[in-house]
């Protein structure tokens, strides 16, 4: 049994990405398994279904996972990233919370239902997004929900106030320790 394997995650948010992250997991535990997962995480989000199956499937495994902001944690990986149940962030890096955006194949004709499911579906997935945030942190719900409509980037400092992170530090691998990269 190792102690502590490292994983690196720089990546956007996908279906094809999220199937990697659990696949790459799941073989790290078989092969190792650690105490620990300890995840160097930096990535600009992407799709709220597969943030939710990565931040759920994180939840699941037996292993403490660690997770350390290395770059920018932006829109869903926010949630992915809050899995963790120790966090921190290197002090050059930063976290961006903004609200949900849809992309339209074009051109895209829809019906007034088509309509009134996209706008049920995105307003789910602000609210499911803003409750993981809310309850892996000291932000609430209505907090979370107006930094989605500021859409501004916070530093560490921010972070560390609100709960997302317990600490700003540099990450340090020690010497020998396995450390993949999930790609």
């Amino acid at each position: 049994m190792t102690e502590t394997v490292y994983l690196t995650f720089h990546d956007n948010i996908s279906v094809d990405s999220a199937k990697r992250f659990i696949d790459f997991c799941t073989k790290v535990n078989q092969q190792y398994q650690p105490q620990n997962l300890y995840f160097l995480f930096s990535s600009g989000g992407g799709a709220v279904d597969s943030g939710v199956t990565m931040y759920n499937f994180l939840l699941s495994l037996p292993q403490k996972v660690i997770m350390h902001n290395v770059g920018t944690v932006d829109s869903i990986a926010n949630a992915v990233f809050l899995a963790g149940a120790e966090r921190y962030a290197a002090p050059t890096s930063a976290f961006l919370l903004h609200g949900i955006t849809w992309n339209f194949p074009q051109p895209a004709t829809l019906t007034y239902s088509q309509m009134m499911e996209i706008v049920s579906r995105f307003d789910a997935a602000e609210q499911l997004t803003a409750q993981i945030i809310a309850d892996r942190c000291s932000l609430t719900s209505d907090e979370v929900r107006q930094l989605f409509r500021q859409g501004e980037s916070k530093a560490p400092t921010f972070a560390l106030a609100k709960g997302i992170i317990s600490e700003i530090r540099n990450i340090s691998i020690p010497p020998g320790a396995p450390h993949y990269a999930i790609v």
